[in-house]
């Protein structure tokens, strides 16, 4: 495997202590309460990180390593973050779903060719997605709602 695919995955895997770190860093009494009007709480960002590595990026790599080209269905993230927070769902358990997910991913990668990296499938809004792109997009999403949640833990 190539070092760019091998630190793709390091920091897919990295990225979990920097979310875990981020959650700590949360008073426990303010990690359901936004740090402004309008802005999600530590809880919700956390939620939101669990849909959307669940149901957008695995769910598009999986679909990628075994289809041609799919087409990609709209994720309609107001409404998965909505029914979520709505079930009550423990702090520890999302981030175990997240620890998870990318683990499992990352170890579905590890195997791969390199050239199967490029693999594309088709969002009709987005354009190609590939299975390097959204595997890059796993860690980098993963820590920037990382410092989302850190930054809630510092505000009033």
């Amino acid at each position: 495997m190539n070092a760019e695919h091998l630190a793709t995955l390091e920091r897919m895997r990295s990225s979990l202590s920097v979310l875990r770190k981020a959650v700590e860093s949360v008073p426990r009494e303010r990690l359901d309460r936004p740090p402004r009007a309008g802005e999600w709480s530590a809880l919700e960002t956390l939620t939101h990180v669990r849909d959307v590595v669940v149901h957008v990026y695995g769910l598009r790599i999986r679909r990628l390593l075994y289809e041609s080209a799919p087409v990609f269905a709209d994720f309609d993230e107001e409404e998965y973050r909505r029914a979520s927070l709505a079930r009550g769902e423990a702090v520890a358990d999302l981030l175990a779903v997240i620890a998870g997910e990318q683990e499992q991913v990352a170890r579905l990668l590890a195997s791969l060719p390199d050239a199967h990296w490029s693999r594309e499938g088709r969002h009709p809004e987005l354009g190609p997605m590939s299975i390097e792109s959204l595997a890059r997009a796993v860690g980098d999403h993963a820590e920037e709602h990382a410092a989302q949640i850190a930054a809630t833990a510092s505000s009033g």
